[in-house]
């Protein structure tokens, strides 16, 4: 009878030497999963089909982008929502002084409330002058500088245009024009673009329009009524103490209506900053499943990839322990 052949030590040595490599290998491939939490091979993990996972990394990246355009049109929004706080409560006050100042008609209370009012152009003017992160908020394409000239441009421009009135009629009229568009407002005191700004993309066919500038016919009313009472302030229809009362009165009117004005430009601004939270809670939805859905994917399990790690180093040390007790064999421990 045939002796049934076995394999020589130098085969049996090959052997575990390629035992030892291939465990050696699935280890450090489980080490790195375990250290990264994500499985080493994507196309295994895949099934060799990457649109799934290609579709969901680039969804997750334009979220990304969409997010952080979001965060600054928020910001930059919440910045235009201040401003136009500050601008309603100086108005506000300045109108009901103005209106019981024409009221009482003695010289006194009327140069004193055209002063209080004059007094609250320049921070006014200052808060249209707002920045957020080095950009104007107001002045439209043109973010690059102020989007108003100072109060002193301001009055000197609109005394200038109302140098040759004698009477209410024609001192209004006067300055009506100046603060229409294309008169000495536009062109010497709005210093920023009449184009506002392109609506910005927040989500997927969602754009926030911030198209908010300081040349808004809104805004014009607010400041026309301020400056309207500095120029009473400044000595307008010197001596005509019913003249001077009834600017006061018209000031106190247009600013009444600028509020108005305001109210509905921070609707506007708070449907813009409502549209804004909405896109960001949409979008986090779909951030959080598509990364769940990459985990299951992608990701591994860490107990279980831990045990299997143990698994094989017990594994590693038993291939360790039987070579080098075949290194030991010899002829005199086989007699």
């Amino acid at each position: 009878m045939l002796r049934q052949l076995g394999h020589g030590d130098l085969a049996r040595l090959f052997q575990m030497n390629r035992s030892n490599h291939d465990v050696k290998a699935e280890m450090n491939r489980l080490a790195q999963e375990l250290s990264s939490g994500r499985k080493a091979s994507i196309a295994e993990a895949v099934g060799g089909d990457f649109a799934s996972i290609t579709s969901i990394e680039m969804t997750l990246s334009r979220n990304a982008a969409f997010q952080t355009a979001s965060t600054e049109a928020a910001n930059f929004a919440a910045v235009m929502q201040h401003a136009y706080q500050t601008i309603s409560a100086f108005g506000a006050d300045s109108a009901s002084n103005l209106l019981n100042a024409s009221q009482a008609a003695q010289p006194e209370l009327i140069g004193t409330a055209a002063a209080d009012t004059a007094a609250r152009l320049q921070p006014v003017l200052s808060a249209l002058n707002t920045e957020f992160g080095g950009r104007s908020v107001f002045a439209g394409e043109d973010v690059s500088g102020p989007a108003v000239a100072d109060a002193s441009t301001f009055m000197a421009g609109l005394t200038a245009a109302t140098a040759g009135a004698t009477d209410v009629a024609s001192l209004m009229t006067a300055v009506d024009a100046w603060f229409d568009p294309g008169g000495g407002f536009e062109t010497t005191v709005y210093l920023g673009s009449t184009t506002p700004l392109d609506p910005v993309d927040i989500g997927q066919d969602v754009s926030a329009d911030l198209g908010f500038t300081a040349f808004d016919s809104e805004l014009r009313d607010t400041l026309k009524g301020i400056a309207l009472a500095g120029l009473v302030a400044d000595g307008a229809l010197a001596g005509d103490v019913e003249g001077r009362a009834e600017l006061l009165q018209r000031a106190g009117e247009i600013l009444t209506e600028g509020e108005s004005g305001l109210t509905q430009l921070r609707a506007r601004l708070g449907t813009v900053e409502e549209l804004i939270e909405e896109a960001d809670t949409a979008r986090a939805a779909e951030t959080s499943a598509l990364t769940l859905t990459r985990a299951g994917l992608l990701e591994v399990d860490p107990y279980e990839t831990a045990s299997r790690l143990q698994q094989v180093q017990t594994q590693l040390e038993t291939i360790y322990a039987m070579t080098a007790r075949m290194q030991s064999l010899s002829l005199v421990n086989y007699l």
